[in-house]
């Protein structure tokens, strides 16, 4: 009978550790959820600022990235001046490749890419910014802002935006050599 109250001590006990590490594992696991949606949200913000002012000064968006660094600090990404002659898609490639070379190289957490663009929303054809997201840790979202300009009042109104997942591009490799280390 001691044996018995012995193995079923130990075996509460054990389960009682069980349940503990699980709710250590689901409190790291919202923690770093939070953190990622923290950096994501930053992306926007900072972007979506400098978006505001571009498009109130120009009328229009040229194509530019932010990203965050492994020290939690954001970095304004754009093409040289001197490259004025390039194409959007060529800035926009641009762009993508120091993004990329910026993941690769594990200087940064997370990256966005801001391009404006047409697409139909409503049943009309509007003008919108569209955000490549991504985070280190497998996060990749294609966001559309659509936006209109009041001209009379010289203000800018952005609408609901969609989300839509889409492929890892700037993580690509990183998220490969991950996989790779842990198989």
């Amino acid at each position: 009978m001691k044996l018995l109250s012995l193995s079923l001590a130990v075996l509460i006990s054990l389960s009682a550790s069980f349940v503990v590490a699980e709710e250590k594992k689901d409190v790291d696991l919202k923690a770093k959820i939070d953190g990622v949606q923290q950096q994501l949200d930053e992306l926007i913000d900072q972007g979506g600022k400098y978006a505001y002012i571009q498009i109130a000064r120009k009328n229009g968006l040229s194509p530019f990235a932010i990203a965050v660094d492994k020290v939690g600090s954001t970095v304004l990404l754009e093409v040289p001046q001197s490259e004025k002659d390039a194409t959007i898609k060529d800035k926009v490639l641009e762009l993508r490749r120091l993004l990329k070379m910026t993941a690769d190289s594990g200087t940064m957490k997370a990256g966005a890419l801001f391009v404006q663009g047409q697409v139909p929303h409503k049943g009309k054809t509007v003008n919108g910014v569209a955000i490549e997201l991504e985070h280190e840790l497998g996060m990749s979202v294609l966001r559309f802002s659509p936006y209109e300009i009041d001209r009379e009042n010289k203000k800018i109104q952005f609408k609901q935006p969609v989300d839509k997942i889409k492929p890892v591009v700037f993580f690509k490799d990183v998220q490969e050599k991950q996989k790779n280390k842990n198989s």
